[in-house]
């Protein structure tokens, strides 16, 4: 991953994730925390594509003579079951003081048939799950040849039926930096309260259910 500053607009900073091991293009974000979340959704294995800023839309007032207003959503997350999902990106502390405006982009967004998703730092950084993807993230830049890939996932599967701890994979002769790099690339998974330690339990398992459900999950927060 890397992070570059672009201009977009006065006295705006703009900084770029790159992960070429999932995407095949850049992630923009206007924030650290937007970045942060960038990194923990890339984490999360259901996880196809990311977009920033997808459109802009019109959210109307529940009063009459309520001046519209216009919306750009943070970000568009797309799901492997080619399902989708709108993120607001906010602190805490400014998702209560504009709790009214959320509901009111919320319910515009379901009119549409559109799910929505508030991100909040309390959400992204709880239970170190941020710094967890952060650490992910840099597995994801290491380079290993299909072969070698190949082999791992295989002894995954044959050796240890599909779900083992690191320590008993590298038990088997396989490279723990490899099995993280996997782990990164979606080619087998971890559950969200991972830890980046020997005793972690890595499976080749699917994620089976609502990608949806599951991105929720994810991030510690309710079925909505």
């Amino acid at each position: 991953m890397s992070r570059k500053v672009v201009t977009r607009a006065p006295h705006r900073e703009v900084g770029v994730v790159n992960a070429g091991w999932l995407l095949n293009h850049p992630v923009e974000h206007e924030s650290h925390l937007e970045r942060r979340f960038v990194m923990v959704a890339l984490s999360c294995p259901v996880v196809r594509d990311i977009v920033h800023q997808p459109f802009t839309l019109t959210v109307e007032g529940d009063d009459a003579g309520a001046k519209a207003t216009r919306y750009t959503p943070d970000f568009k997350i797309t799901f492997r079951d080619d399902t989708s999902l709108i993120v607001e990106v906010k602190p805490e502390i400014f998702a209560r003081k504009h709790a009214e405006r959320l509901r009111l982009i919320e319910r515009r967004l379901r009119d549409e048939g559109v799910r929505f998703f508030l991100a909040t730092d309390e959400l992204i950084d709880g239970n170190g799950l941020s710094a967890r993807a952060m650490l992910l993230m840099r597995y994801g830049r290491l380079r290993f040849s299909d072969e070698q890939a190949l082999n791992c996932l295989k002894a995954l599967r044959d050796a240890c039926g599909g779900s083992a701890s690191i320590a008993k994979l590298v038990e088997h002769g396989l490279s723990e930096p490899l099995i993280w790099s996997l782990v990164a690339r979606h080619q087998c998974r971890v559950p969200a309260d991972f830890d980046v330690n020997p005793d972690q339990v890595v499976t080749t398992q699917t994620v089976q259910g609502d990608c949806h459900d599951y991105f929720l999950s994810w991030f510690g927060a309710a079925r909505r």
